[in-house]
Order: C-alpha cells, then structure tokens, then sequence
C-alpha cells in the first residue's frame, strides 16, 4: 500500500496525470517515499512521448509534430520545470548576494531573465524535436528519466537552502540508498536503450548535472525546489543535444 501511495505521489507531483481522489491525501513518508519513482515518472513521460512520434510522424510534417510534442509535454507536467527554470534564472542573475537569489526566486512575478530563459529551452527542444528519428527515438524516451534522476541526486547530494519551501517536503538530503537504488534503475533503462551508449550518456548526464548544481549551490548556499525544476529541464535538454550530435556524427553529419 505504501509503494502505491508514494508511486501515486509522484505522479501527481510530477505530472498532471489524474490520480483518483482517495489517494490524494498524502503524508511525509509519501513524500519522502515519493522520489524513488521520479526515474520510472520520466519514463513514462518519455514513454507516451516517444509513442506519439511513433504514431503521427507519417500523418505530421517535422515541424508540426516537434510542436505538438512539445505542447503536450508542458501539458502533461503543468510546466513545473519550466517554472523552475524561471524562477532560477531570475534570483541567479537578478540578486547580488545569496539572500536577493532566494528573495527574487520566491517572487511569484516572472522577471525578464526568467522569460528569456523559458523561450530559449523551448526554441531548443522544439528545434531538437524537429530531428527526431528512428535512432533518436530512445534519446526521446530517456531524456525524461535522466531529467528526474537529476532532481533525486540533488536531492540527496546539496542541502535545501530555505527553511522551508516545497521542495523541503522531500527532506531526502543524505539519503544515499535512494540515490543508488535511483540511479542504479535509470543506468540500466539507458543501457536497455542504447546499450554502450547509454553508459556514456549517463556519465556525460552526470557531469553536467553535477557541475551546473555544484554551482548553484555556492550561489544559494544549497539548492531548492524550484533549481530542482531547473536542473531538469537542462537534463534533458543536454540528453537531446547529445543524441543529435551522436546522430549528425554517425551519419557524416547529415541530419535527419
């Protein structure tokens, strides 16, 4: 019941998927419980993603089905992330000291660096959306995965950085068993996907996560829900980047 009850969780916190009623109400053990699924939420982000092109990519022009596709992306996650990107970017180049970061980041106005921001990732996903292709497909699948598996590793690895916020209902900070159960499940759906591949996008993953959230963290003095959204969507922005590059390589860079 428990495993249920923090699956639904992180369902319904990381989607707008709907969860039925009665299981709504939930505690801080689902909340901290809730984390274990954020790789297996992304996949079936990435799941219903990649199903989508599979289904409509003979019926749609290329330009046309990157559209959607990314339109039902910030549907079915509410643009969670994508506020969090926002609001990151707003507090790391609007405030001059930690203090002004989190004030600016807790403002619920969206600044000019915030907006700049979101219309950036999106031109970007549309664009690597607009090259998808057969041998793309998985990178479109564990895009998201690699996306969540980011929000468990900062959680568990830098400290929350307010004393209380909605990030702090996690409070998995320390919590290395998660981090490698996490980790362990998102390292073996790459390597199902992409064999050898997706060891090294893995690795290339995690470099970056590790150094874009090392950074925040001496800027805020931790890290908090909304870097969390953050650290996401450039995820699985860099994961998309690297299969289209690995793509364009492969095939004497000619895009597809």
């Amino acid at each position: 019941m428990r495993y249920i009850r923090s699956f639904l969780c992180a369902l319904a916190f990381l989607t707008r998927i709907p969860v039925p009623g009665g299981w709504c109400d939930f505690d801080h053990r689902d909340w901290n419980a809730s984390s274990s699924w954020f790789p297996l939420i992304g996949l079936l982000l990435g799941a219903i993603l990649g199903g989508l092109w599979f289904l409509l990519r003979q019926h749609l022009a290329a330009p046309v089905l990157a559209a959607l596709l990314l339109a039902i992306q910030v549907f079915l996650t509410g643009g969670l992330h994508l506020d969090g990107l926002m609001d990151t970017v707003d507090g790391v180049y609007g405030g001059r000291d930690r203090e002004q970061r989190l004030a600016f980041m807790k403002d619920s106005h969206v600044g000019a660096f915030g907006v700049i921001a979101a219309v950036l990732i999106l031109i970007l996903k549309y664009s690597l959306y607009t090259q998808l292709s057969f041998s793309l497909l998985p990178y479109l699948i564990i895009a998201p995965v690699l996306g969540r598996q980011s929000q468990v590793w900062a959680q568990v690895m830098f400290p929350y950085a307010r004393q209380q916020g909605l990030g702090s209902l996690f409070s998995i900070y320390g919590d290395y068993r998660k981090l490698m159960i996490t980790t362990g499940v998102s390292l073996f759906l790459l390597v199902a996907l992409l064999k050898l591949t997706g060891v090294g996008i893995f690795m290339a993953a995690g470099l970056f996560f590790y150094l874009i959230a090392g950074w925040l963290s001496r800027l805020l003095g931790g890290l908090t829900g909304d870097t969390y959204g953050a650290l996401c969507e450039l995820t699985e922005v860099v994961v998309l980047l690297i299969g289209v590059l690995l793509a364009g390589f492969l095939s004497g860079g000619r895009w597809v």
